[in-house]
């Protein structure tokens, strides 16, 4: 059966959804531009960019989800973030949507600045320690220990580029310095909502130079 439309694993939270800017749509690119989104998932932004009349291609590891986004006429493959399954300067805009914290940062920076074209586009989204300690002092069981062991690998990855577990949290001064080290000049860098004084998400524009 073809499915109908475009789904996310897991929905966010009410939570999740009071703390997300309303002001920054990573989707926001010009109709008739060229557009990867890495970590596209089950088709949710390639959808939202279809229907705004962009060309955009997905990839990401999971085979299941890239079936699915072909089943819906989406463009994706499976290939990673750090090894980009295309050639140097193709796209006009990059997009990872909560994806970067799952990655190896410098390299998956490095290949965003590698497949755009001169003075495209990167938007992203990412996770700041707002929603670690969140996730520690709401959550139980395996779900606290989730938040302790993200909390003790970020700056444990920051010094070492060794992880404690699979994702890690940024500071905007982190985030914009990765991305400078890549190549890229930085148009903003945006904090979300703040939990217990500290960002749950972040926001950024950067340019390829």
């Amino acid at each position: 059966m073809i499915p109908a439309k475009a789904i996310t694993y897991s929905q966010p939270s009410p939570w999740i959804r009071a703390h997300m800017r309303e002001d920054f749509d990573v989707t926001a690119c010009p109709a008739g531009s060229r557009v990867l989104e890495v970590g596209c998932g089950y088709g949710k932004n390639l959808e939202k960019l279809r229907e705004r009349g962009i060309e955009a291609d997905g990839v990401d590891p999971d085979p299941e989800g890239v079936a699915y986004c072909l089943d819906l006429g989406l463009k994706a493959q499976t290939g990673s973030a750090e090894a980009l399954p295309f050639p140097d300067g193709m796209f006009d805009h990059v997009v990872l949507d909560g994806v970067l914290q799952f990655t190896e940062p410098c390299l998956a920076l490095a290949e965003a600045h590698r497949v755009l074209r001169p003075g495209g586009t990167l938007r992203m989204v990412t996770q700041g320690l707002g929603y670690a300690l969140y996730t520690l002092q709401v959550r139980r069981g395996l779900g606290r220990l989730f938040g302790a062991r993200l909390l003790l690998s970020t700056p444990w990855f920051a010094l070492t580029g060794l992880r404690l577990g699979d994702t890690v949290c940024f500071s905007h001064r982190r985030l914009a310095a990765l991305c400078k080290s890549a190549g890229f000049r930085v148009g903003s860098v945006f904090e979300g909502r703040r939990h217990l004084a500290m960002p749950v998400f972040l926001y950024l524009e950067a340019h390829r130079t």
